[in-house]
């Protein structure tokens, strides 16, 4: 048989001649749906215009004196998918498994069917079948990816390829899908800046600000304790909020909350307010302290015993105090002369 296998595009003619080395048969035939005949020369042509049967197995019989012998070529009869074309479900989340597929219609014989995904240029996966059908089958081929922001603008594409073997077409029958082109990734908010403390003077003016990136875009949010002096003010994505002479009451904690369909993130500023003389006795370490104390104790003793060593010198000077003043002016002890007689 010549050949004795062929791959024939559906719709295509086919030919295979069947051959017997025999002198002294009967009859050759050939025994197909299409295109059936019997001679008896040695040499018959089995011939279709149109090959269109998807399962056809045509068979060359030779008969030999009442008896006969068979042979049945191998046919393949493919065809490319009417179309391939690339669906996705649903919209694609940072971080979270999504799918694209891959969907090909009309295509034969499935088991020969290779399905490449290509990121750009790059093959990222291939899936073949184990289907045994011959006749033209819808299929589906599933890419599982994890996007990332960086995705935007990524062209993803499927191919299909029918490797037929040896007796195929020199190029491979090739079918692919337009290209896929990621136009959004939709992500939680990010900041570009963390948590931070600020100490203030009592009476500075401070200004913070906040702002996020996601998509869809974060609606931003300043939380806090409020205050006749504190204000807000917006600008495009940004939250400003503004403290004019900040008080001891502004000593909080100002959360910055961003948040869209994807996710909520936090963060936070904190304020804390000092003045001069407060600021300088917090700095007194313990020992600081107790040595102050100390100084105080040892004045205080000082003070006293310069005290008390005075009213002992007082005394020394002055031992005999007059404790009667009233005995002191009766002129009691004044001295007198005693008069004469004579004088007298």
């Amino acid at each position: 048989m010549t050949p004795a296998e062929i791959v024939v595009r559906s719709g295509d003619p086919a030919s295979i001649k069947c051959n017997t080395l025999t002198n002294d048969f009967d009859t050759l035939r050939w025994e197909a749906k299409i295109g059936g005949k019997t001679s008896d020369q040695s040499s018959l042509t089995w011939e279709v215009n149109a090959l269109e049967d998807w399962d056809i197995e045509p068979k060359c019989f030779v008969t030999i004196r009442l008896s006969q012998c068979f042979v049945t070529p191998v046919i393949t009869v493919y065809k490319t998918p009417d179309n391939v074309s690339i669906s996705e479900h649903g919209p694609m989340i940072e971080g979270k498994v999504h799918q694209l597929t891959c969907e090909i219609i009309n295509v034969a014989p499935v088991r020969n069917l290779t399905v490449k995904w290509y990121r750009d240029n790059d093959t990222v996966h291939t899936q073949m079948f184990n289907d045994s059908s011959v006749t033209p089958v819808n299929v589906s081929s599933t890419l599982s990816i994890t996007p990332q922001r960086n995705y935007i603008g990524a062209h993803f594409r499927c191919e299909t390829e029918l490797h037929l073997g040896p007796n195929g077409p020199e190029t491979i029958p090739t079918t692919s899908s337009a290209s896929y082109i990621i136009a959004e990734v939709q992500y939680a908010p990010t900041f570009n800046e963390g948590n931070y403390s600020k100490e203030l003077t009592l009476g500075e003016n401070v200004t913070f600000a906040c702002s996020a990136e996601g998509n869809p875009t974060p609606k931003v949010v300043w939380e806090y304790k409020s205050a006749t002096n504190v204000r807000e003010t917006t600008w495009a994505c940004q939250k400003t909020v503004s403290i004019t002479r900040a008080t001891y009451d502004n000593a909080v904690e100002y959360k910055c909350v961003a948040t869209n369909k994807v996710g909520k993130l936090t963060r936070s500023v904190k304020l804390r307010i000092k003045d001069i003389e407060r600021y300088d006795l917090s700095q007194f370490t313990v020992w600081s302290q107790l040595r102050i104390i100390i100084i105080i104790i040892i004045t205080i003793l000082f003070l006293c015993i310069t005290v008390i060593a005075s009213y002992k010198h007082e005394k020394i000077l002055n031992p005999n105090p007059n404790p009667n003043p009233d005995e002191a002016n009766d002129g009691s002890n004044i001295p007198m002369n005693t008069m004469s007689t004579e004088q007298a």
